[in-house]
C-alpha cells in the first residue's frame, strides 16, 4: 500500500507539473552544474614538463566537486614493480587511468607542493551539454572503462580531455583545428619543453625518428594542455537567443607560483654541442701522442665507440621491438651504429695479424657516420632533424676510428 501511494503521488506531481509548470517547474538536468577546464603548468620532472589538464565538474546545489584526471599513474615502490612499470613504458604500453578527485583543495595542495601554476576556465556549456559531459565522465571513470594505454603524443591526458570536450561540442573543436597548420612539430615542442636537463634533452632528441619532424595540424598539437586552453579562448558558441558568445565564461587563477616555465622556442645549443665534440675529439687524439696521455686517448676512444655501439643497439631495439612510434626508422642509427662495438678492441690491439674484415668494419662505421651527417643536411628520403646528434657525435667517432686504424696499421700485418 505504501508503494502504491508513492506511485500515485508521483503521477499526481507529474500531472500538476504539466498542468501548471509555473507552479512546480523542475529545473532541466545539468542546470546545477558548472564545468571548468583546469590547466596545470610545467613542473620539475620530465613527466611534468609538458603541463597537464583535467576537467572539474562542480555541483552548485550539492556543493560537490569532481576533478577528472586522465593522467593518473602509479609508480610502484618495489624493485620488481618499478622494473615492470619501466618495461611497459619502454615498450610503449604503459597503463594509465582516469582518476577522480573529490576535493579541489586537496588537488591544489598537491600542485602547490610541486610548485606548479593552475588555471581554470569556466566553459559556456548549455545545461544539456553539462549533463551530457557529467554522464560521459562518470561512465568513463567506472572500473571497467577507466584504464587506457598511454601514449605521450597520441593518447595522453590532454588528448583525452580534448576528445571528451569535442564530443560534447558535437565536433566543434575538430572542425576548428583539423587541417589547420600548427606552430611546430613534435620534436619542436619536445625540445622547448625539456631544456631543464641537457643530458635528457640529448637522449630524447637522439631517440626520436622522422615521425616527430612531420608537420602538425592544430588538432594533433593539442597533445599539449596549453593548446587546449588556447583553443577554448578562441572558440565561440551560439546561445539559445541566437547571440554568439565566447566559449569561456570566466578565467580563474587558482595557483600562481611561477617556479617553472617552458620556452616558446627550442634552444640554439648547436655551438655548445660542437665545442663539446671538439673537446672529446682532442682527448681521443691524444692516443697519437707519446707518454701517459696516450692511454687517456685510447681509453676515451674505446669508451666512445662502446657508447655509440650500445646506443645504436638501443635505437634499433626501439624501432624493431617496441610500440614507440616516435622512434621508428631513426636515422641516428647511421651516426650511432651498432657496428662500432666491433671496433672497440681495435683501439688497444697490437701485434696481431690484421684480418681484412677489420678494415672493412672501420670503413663501414666511418661511411655510416659521414652518410648520417650528409643525410641530415640533404634530406633526400624525407626529413629528420639530426643536428644535435651530428654536432655531438660525428667528430669524436671519426677520431676514434682514426686511432683504431692507426693502431691496426702500426701493430699488425696484412693477412695472407
Amino acid at each position: 500500500m505504501k508503494i502504491a501511494g508513492t506511485i500515485r503521488c508521483m503521477l499526481l506531481a507529474a500531472l500538476l507539473g504539466h498542468a501548471a509548470p509555473g507552479v512546480a517547474q523542475v529545473p532541466p538536468p545539468g542546470s546545477n552544474l558548472q564545468v571548468f577546464l583546469i590547466t596545470i603548468g610545467p613542473g620539475a620532472d620530465i613527466y611534468e614538463r609538458f603541463g597537464h589538464n583535467a576537467i572539474w565538474v562542480r555541483d552548485t546545489v550539492a556543493m560537490r566537486d569532481l576533478i577528472y584526471n586522465y593522467g593518473t599513474f602509479s609508480f610502484p615502490q618495489s624493485l620488481a614493480g618499478s622494473l615492470n612499470f619501466a618495461g611497459q613504458f619502454i615498450m610503449g604500453r604503459p597503463r594509465y587511468w582516469l582518476g577522480v578527485e573529490t576535493s579541489l583543495q586537496r588537488a591544489l595542495d598537491e600542485y602547490a607542493e610541486r610548485k606548479r601554476d593552475v588555471d581554470a576556465q569556466e566553459l559556456n556549456f548549455s545545461a544539456a551539454q553539462k549533463a551530457d559531459l557529467a554522464t560521459r565522465l562518470a561512465i568513463n571513470a567506472l572500473p571497467a572503462n577507466k584504464y587506457y594505454g598511454y601514449d605521450y603524443f597520441r593518447d595522453n591526458c590532454s588528448t583525452r580531455v580534448r576528445d571528451m570536450l569535442d564530443a560534447v561540442l558535437g565536433g566543434a573543436m575538430r572542425r576548428a583545428t583539423a587541417g589547420h597548420p600548427a606552430d611546430g612539430t613534435l620534436r619542436f615542442h619536445t625540445r622547448r619543453s625539456i631544456t631543464n636537463g641537457k643530458l635528457l634533452y640529448v637522449g630524447i632528441d637522439a631517440a626520436f625518428g622522422p615521425n616527430t619532424d612531420r608537420s602538425l595540424d592544430r588538432w594533433n598539437e593539442m597533445f599539449l594542455p596549453e593548446k587546449v586552453q588556447q583553443l577554448m579562448r578562441e572558440l565561440t558558441v551560439t546561445a539559445t537567443d541566437g547571440t554568439v558568445q565566447p566559449m569561456v565564461l570566466n578565467t580563474l587563477r587558482l595557483l600562481e607560483l611561477r617556479a617553472f616555465r617552458v620556452e616558446s622556442e627550442p634552444p640554439t645549443w648547436f655551438g655548445r654541442f660542437a665545442l663539446v665534440s671538439l673537446a672529446l675529439s682532442a682527448v681521443i687524439l691524444l692516443a697519437t701522442a707519446r707518454g701517459p696521455v696516450r692511454f687517456v686517448g685510447r681509453l676515451t676512444g674505446s669508451g666512445w665507440l662502446l657508447l655509440m655501439g650500445l646506443l645504436g643497439a638501443l635505437l634499433l631495439f626501439f624501432w624493431l621491438f617496441t610500440g614507440q612510434v616516435a622512434t621508428y626508422a631513426n636515422r641516428n642509427l647511421l651516426l650511432m651504429s651498432p657496428l662500432a662495438l666491433g671496433a672497440v678492441r681495435m683501439v688497444w690491439q697490437r701485434g696481431a695479424t690484421v684480418a681484412p674484415w677489420r678494415w672493412w668494419l672501420l670503413a663501414a662505421v666511418a661511411l655510416s657516420a659521414t652518410t648520417g651527417a650528409l643525410v641530415s643536411f640533404l634530406p633526400i628520403f624525407g626529413y629528420q632533424d639530426m643536428s644535435t646528434t651530428v654536432s655531438l657525435t660525428l667528430l669524436p667517432t671519426l677520431s676514434a676510428l682514426i686511432i683504431a686504424a692507426r693502431r691496426q696499421a702500426e701493430d699488425g700485418r696484412p693477412a695472407h
